[in-house]
């Protein structure tokens, strides 16, 4: 069995993750942990896990990080951007294998995450070892590997419906736009009153406009795939539901395409991908369908006036874009099966 242990775990992501590793049959938890939230029952954090697991919450001290290190084999960490690097070095230094959940190890040039995140990066070469991975695209890197940086949910719903054309150099890269819409459990478990449900009931707003912190990654992703540098254009959106992504994807490509022709492309890309499901034009993805899995729903359509693309792609946020990558990853650095606890249908309607 792999022990698996999670830092962060009060979090959204971290209850999702939990709540996913209950159908996983080749695990069994050793630790959870929380800086917020030691000394609370997983289940005073997370009530629906009652019946499932039986185990207090460690703090991210350097003495509980120690026990939890003796005992794990795979750690998750959903931890403050700057506090990843020390826990991740004493981690591989025990052999323990890490995934990350944020920031910190996600950019291969640290002075990128600097300059984003605005906290100094002491582990430079720490970044440039860690795997980025949506497995989808980058399975085949992380085989074997220690380090795995586990993607955001907006870049890997952007990166998934983007891929073959980037892939084919059929795009213009510097003239994408990604207009992406989330859910609420995407701004955290912390009171704000902009979470309040008197304020987002009803209710849609930009946020993060020009300067949003998955646009550098959704640019490093695309020249990941292409070889190039890219610069885009990211704005978020909050909607009034609990959960998932929605993006919308517009480009201009380099020669026209009828919408049988991109169909086609994202079932050659994507059909033997358990998780990735390609729709025809007109069959647009719902983000109901993708609800507490692993799933990613993808459609596009030609607009020949502008010669320009129209992508959709949606996603769970805190499913494929965070908890369920996570177990997916660990699935393929441990030489399992990729579907090995994720065969998860949507909670519909």
């Amino acid at each position: 069995m792999i022990r698996f242990s999670m830092i962060g775990a009060a979090s959204n992501a971290g209850g999702e993750m939990l709540r996913m590793m209950i159908n996983h049959p080749e695990t069994e938890l050793a630790y959870v942990a929380d800086g917020f939230s030691s000394g609370l029952h997983i289940t005073e954090v997370h009530p629906a896990l009652q019946g499932f697991y039986d185990a207090v919450l460690l703090s991210d001290s350097e003495e509980d990080v120690e026990t939890i290190l003796n005992g794990t084999d795979v750690l998750f960490l959903a931890v403050n951007p700057g506090n990843v690097f020390p826990i991740a070095e004493k981690a591989l230094a025990k052999g323990v294998k890490v995934i990350d959940f944020g920031a910190d190890i996600r950019f291969r040039d640290s002075n990128v995450w600097e300059q984003w995140y605005k906290v100094k990066c002491d582990y430079p070469q720490m970044c440039r070892d860690a795997v980025y991975s949506i497995p989808e695209i980058w399975r085949d890197q992380i085989k074997g590997k220690s380090l795995i940086s586990n993607p955001g949910c907006y870049p890997t719903a952007s990166a998934l419906g983007l891929y073959p054309f980037i892939d084919n150099h059929l795009i213009e890269k510097d003239s994408v736009i990604v207009e992406a819409v989330s859910g609420t459990t995407g701004a955290g478990r912390r009171p704000d009153f902009s979470k309040l449900h008197m304020v987002q009931d009803g209710n849609f707003k930009a946020y993060g406009v020009a300067g949003h912190r998955h646009t550098p990654e959704i640019e490093q992703s695309i020249e990941m795939i292409g070889g190039e540098p890219s610069k885009i254009i990211f704005t978020p959106h909050l909607a009034p539901m609990p959960r998932g992504i929605h993006v919308t994807i517009y480009g201009n490509l380099k020669r026209p395409m009828t919408d049988e022709e991109i169909y086609e492309l994202y079932v050659k890309y994507y059909k033997d991908e358990p998780f990735v499901f390609p729709h025809k034009a007109g069959d647009w993805p719902n983000t109901k369908w993708t609800v507490a899995t692993n799933h990613c729903h993808l459609a596009a359509a030609y607009e020949p006036r502008t010669q320009r693309i129209i992508i959709c792609s949606v996603i769970d946020n805190i499913g494929k874009g965070a908890a369920g990558q996570a177990i997916q990853n660990m699935n393929i650095i441990f030489g399992l099966e990729e579907t090995t606890g994720l065969k998860l249908a949507p909670t519909f309607p």
